[in-house]
């Protein structure tokens, strides 16, 4: 992490240095991906200021605290600021997670080379359906979805063609080609 420290109407000393270099290591735990952090330290009339920007990969973090005892104090209460902050970053990275639910332990079954090249399927093995969310098929004509599914990430696409009002299923191939199924009348 690099640590750059200004200091305004204010001589930053070697003891400011090490307290802000001892602290700021800290936050590798929450945010292991910490690229900078810009503290500032002001004193205006009887104010000691502290200012604390952090960047990291997904993150921006800011702090402030203000004391009218000394530097020290400022610098802690901006410190514990950005220390929340981290936190709830990091409980929200992993909340998002969770949210995807339990993952299915599957057992590997070793295949001998020949099943798998003949295309025999294992009378024991039964393939796990995985239930889509329900949708209407949209009108379109086959460049359109062709054309969709050039820009969408899925590997297929159901439409409907609004001549024929059929529905048909457009995906991609391996050689970088769209396939077409077309229903049978």
């Amino acid at each position: 992490m690099d640590i750059r420290i200004t200091g305004k109407h204010l001589s930053v000393t070697e003891g400011m240095k090490e307290h802000l270099t001892e602290k700021l290591g800290k936050l590798d735990k929450y945010s292991p991906k910490i690229v900078e952090a810009h503290v500032i330290l002001k004193k205006e009339k009887y104010l000691h200021e502290a200012e604390i920007t952090l960047t990291a990969k997904n993150l921006r973090a800011f702090g402030q605290g203000k004391s009218k005892e000394n530097i020290f104090t400022a610098m802690d209460q901006a410190y514990s600021r950005i220390e929340k902050q981290l936190k709830k970053f990091r409980e929200k990275v992993k909340d998002h997670h969770k949210k995807r639910g339990p993952v299915p332990v599957r057992e590997e079954v070793d295949v001998p080379q020949r099943i798998l090249e003949e295309g025999v399927a294992l009378a024991d093995s039964k393939p796990e359906i995985i239930r889509s969310p329900s949708f209407a098929p949209k009108p379109m004509s086959v460049e359109e979805a062709s054309m969709q599914l050039e820009l969408s990430s899925e590997p297929f696409l159901v439409f409907r063609d609004p001549t024929s009002e059929r529905v048909h299923v457009i995906f991609k191939r391996t050689d970088g080609n769209h396939g077409l199924v077309e229903p049978m009348v």
